[in-house]
């Protein structure tokens, strides 16, 4: 007979996954993580302009270099933010055309199946004030950039969503990685490229396609079932290297920061998120401490939220 503490544990652990579901249900998981790691970007690689720019110093460090003074300080922010739930919204929204709902299914594709009816309108409203906030108040070399990757992004969910043939054969996880990270640097990458910058997108492009790993692993049971392609499926032995593959992470990203070759805090914050991606990952071959493989797969993204403990600690 189970103890009153025990059942207490579980019913604690229930209410607090409960919670934790809540932004991946509603796809804004990934654009707070976009967010957090736009912000840091433009933090550790300042224009060099910006130090003659008339811009108030409380703003200098934080502004992206192509936007120009006057103009709304935060609309790259806000159009990425937009832009990223509009994607991965609608790639849910897609995926539940062809999904079969008997079978295993993640839970913020059942939230999506059931509230389509409102979502889609939504997702247009959403559509035509991410365009708006873009084409008023994002410089134009920045727009033709993010436009430049949206090309690209679409190009990848037509073959995912459209072509048979692709759809299981694209190690998605990967495109996917290295997208969001050129993404989040779109604003330094149009005003000022440097090697530094480069290899420090690569990092964040390996922690985000370690982070897609850890999601593809996490419902690899559901994705077989509902014949879902992903890179951990293709490549069965991934799964169980994933704690290896973050720890290698940490420490290339300590180093690469100890030797100057990416800021400091870059290389912490993606140091701290790999850390915390390795007990994640091997959580979901043991299920310990009383959660599922896809309830621990739930927790990969929140790993990624880092830069906002260096904002906290920044303000």
């Amino acid at each position: 007979m189970a103890s009153p503490l025990s059942d207490a544990s579980r019913s604690t652990t229930r209410s607090l996954l409960g919670l934790i579901s809540i932004p991946n249900i509603l796809s804004l998981d990934a654009p707070l993580v976009a967010i957090g790691w736009q912000w840091l970007i433009v933090v550790a690689f300042p224009n060099p302009a910006s130090a003659t720019a008339d811009v108030p110093a409380n703003h200098a460090s934080v502004m992206p270099a192509s936007i120009p003074s006057g103009s709304f300080p935060h609309a790259p922010a806000v159009v990425l933010f937009i832009t990223v739930w509009l994607i991965y919204m609608a790639d849910r929204l897609m995926d539940c055309r062809r999904m079969d709902f008997s079978q295993k299914a993640p839970l913020r594709h059942r939230f999506a199946k059931r509230w389509s009816k409102l979502l889609w309108p939504l997702w247009g409203a959403m559509l035509i004030t991410g365009g708006l906030v873009a084409i008023l108040y994002v410089h134009r070399e920045l727009l033709a950039a993010g436009a430049i990757l949206l090309v690209f992004v679409l190009a990848y969910s037509g073959a995912v969503h459209f072509c048979q043939s692709l759809r299981n054969a694209l190690p998605k996880e990967f495109i996917v990685g290295s997208l969001f990270a050129i993404g989040v640097s779109l604003p330094v990458l149009t005003s000022h490229l440097t090697l530094s910058l480069v290899i420090a997108i690569g990092v964040l492009a390996a922690l985000f396609v370690l982070n897609c790993l850890c999601v593809a692993k996490a419902q690899r049971a559901s994705d077989r079932q509902q014949g879902i392609g992903s890179a951990i499926l293709m490549y069965p032995g991934l799964a169980t290297r994933l704690p290896w593959f973050a720890s290698m992470l940490a420490a290339a990203s300590a180093g690469l920061g100890a030797g100057g070759w990416i800021p400091v805090s870059i290389a912490t914050t993606t140091s701290l998120s790999s850390m915390m991606l390795i007990p994640i990952a091997w959580s979901m071959d043991h299920e310990t401490g009383g959660m599922t493989a896809s309830q621990w797969g739930q927790l990969a993204d929140y790993a990624l939220l880092s830069p906002f403990l260096a904002m906290a600690i920044a303000t």
